[in-house]
């Protein structure tokens, strides 16, 4: 064959290799985005796609010495093994959203595709762009990486413009929450009551990393808004500190503390002292509202120097509740506020969502809501989305708990679930980022299962084992175990063992980097 044949086809397949290889970035950068862009956590998750990529282009390689050096034939072997992977489709829970940030990622990395190839086709040695699909985890974490110091300098430009938009706003009173579980829930409660009075401002979804608050801040604050709820979450030690850096709240209500996000903060201890930066980037003369009975939030309302009050079930709190009775349909309370108390009834399923009413109302009522604007607030509530909402109603009833589970909040949703006749199933892929301790808190999961649900679907059954191991040994009957390797496979279960009349819970969905 000519050398212009040999030239073209090397060229050809160079751009072909490329072409596989930025279908596969898109998965890896989906990945990182799913990871908050931290770098550790994203490398962890997608080592465990390297390996078969590795050996797929290993063994397309060797495929030379079986051809005598007719290296014509390694690059089709590559293209033929190699395509599968980057062209086969995921169900995606969360979908890659292509923010500028991702754009100017994406550019990067074909930058750097193309160089590569450049230096290859210059040297006249074709063989590493064969490769290159298999390096593609290295290729989008050195995409990143470069990246890094032209990230930082934007966000911070993004920071410093939301900063100067509150400092012009010094009337605005802002709420701080945060929480291991029921920041969210929280939120719109609190929001739904201050309404009654006040115009506020409340970010949708879980708006609540450091650049989701100032997209909210620079985007949607208004000049009539009263008051700003800023919901804060965490996954790192100096999240929140991060975010109180421009947003400086008046008040802070802590929902829970709890076993969440172990895997990256890596001990309860930790976790309690990355939500306690929230107090301490309260204003001076700021409030603090701390859950009763909970014994890291205790710990965190002894160490705070700041006005302070509990809400709970005990009745020294700022607000509390008795006379409780809850059901499918709602529940029904009386709280006790300042001293003073008044009959309410909510839509909200739950016991652990009247603790969540009860900080809400805590702080309403130090924010100046009367008693009545915080009692018509709470009968206006509506369940917030893929947290314990009832999304249908026949023939079978079914409560979407799907948000992010926590081993706490799966023990109310089953303590809700209990409470409903008929068959109750639940479908569960378990916890995910509990660390060392996640087999622990499955196994609990499976015996709290057993109590409360007939059948249980379980997703992906090497996640889910210890799960099962539960049930098992709390006499669960294995015949009314099902297993499935998705959400939709377990839906297509569902349709052929549900009954019109049973209670079907979704608790939890599995993020795409776990799936």
């Amino acid at each position: 064959m000519s050398d212009l044949f040999y030239t073209v086809f090397y060229c050809a397949g160079a751009l072909i290799m490329c072409a596989v290889t930025l279908l596969l970035a898109r998965r890896g950068i989906h990945m990182l985005q799913l990871e908050s862009y931290y770098l550790r956590q994203y490398v962890k998750h997608m080592l465990k796609g390297v390996l078969p990529l590795l050996c797929i282009c290993g063994l397309a390689c060797l495929s030379y010495a079986f051809f005598n050096s007719a290296d014509i034939f390694i690059l089709p072997v590559c293209i033929i093994l190699i395509l599968p992977f980057a062209l086969k489709k995921r169900q995606e829970i969360k979908p890659l959203k292509y923010t500028a940030r991702v754009k100017r990622m994406l550019c990067l990395y074909a930058l750097i595709i193309l160089a590569v190839c450049a230096l290859c086709v210059w040297r006249g040695f074709y063989y590493p762009i064969y490769l290159l699909p298999a390096f593609n985890t290295a290729l989008v974490f050195l995409s990143a990486l470069a990246a890094k110091p032209l990230e930082w300098g934007i966000r911070e430009g993004y920071i410093l413009s939301a900063s100067r938009r509150l400092k012009k706003r010094p009337d605005l009173k802002i709420v701080g929450i945060t929480g291991s579980y029921g920041k969210t829930s929280v939120k719109f409660i609190l929001s739904a009551i201050l309404k009654q009075k006040y115009s506020v401002l409340t970010p949708p979804s879980s708006y609540n990393t450091t650049m989701g608050v100032v997209r909210v801040i620079r985007e949607r604050l208004a000049l009539d808004d009263q008051i700003f709820i800023c919901e804060m979450g965490a996954r790192h030690k100096g999240d929140i500190k991060d975010i109180c850096r421009f947003v400086h709240p008046d008040c802070a209500i802590i929902t829970s503390i709890g076993p969440q996000h172990l895997e990256t903060f890596g001990s309860m201890e930790r976790l309690r002292d990355s939500k306690f930066e929230l107090i301490e980037g309260l204003k001076s003369g700021g409030t603090a509202f701390f859950p009763r009975g909970n014994e890291y939030a205790e710990q965190m309302y002894e160490r705070a120097r700041c006005e302070k009050y509990y809400f709970g079930f005990v009745k020294d709190s700022l607000a509390s509740a008795e006379d409780i009775s809850s059901g499918p349909q709602g529940s029904e309370f009386t709280l006790i506020l300042g001293g003073q108390s008044v009959r309410c009834h909510t839509k909200l399923l739950g016991r652990h969502n009247i603790q969540n009413i009860l900080a809400a109302a805590a702080c309403a009522y130090k924010l100046g809501l009367s008693l009545e604007q915080i009692e018509r607030g709470i009968c206006g509530l509506e369940p917030v989305e893929h947290r314990l909402k009832i999304i249908a109603s026949y023939p079978m009833t079914v409560i979407d708990d799907a948000f992010n589970s926590s081993p706490n909040g799966a023990r109310a949703a089953l303590e809700v679930l209990a409470q409903f006749k008929g068959r109750r199933i639940i479908v569960t892929p378990g916890f995910v980022e509990l660390g060392p301790k996640q087999d622990e808190y499955h196994f609990q999961l499976g015996c709290q299962i057993a109590e409360s649900a007939d059948i249980a679907i379980l997703v992906l059954p090497e996640r889910t084992a210890e799960i099962k191991r539960g049930l098992l040994e709390q006499g669960f009957e294995p015949e009314k175990i099902y297993e499935a390797r998705s959400l939709k496979e377990a839906a297509g279960l569902l349709e052929g063992i549900g009954l019109p009349g049973d209670t079907v819970l979704f608790e939890n969905d599995l993020p795409d980097n776990y799936a």
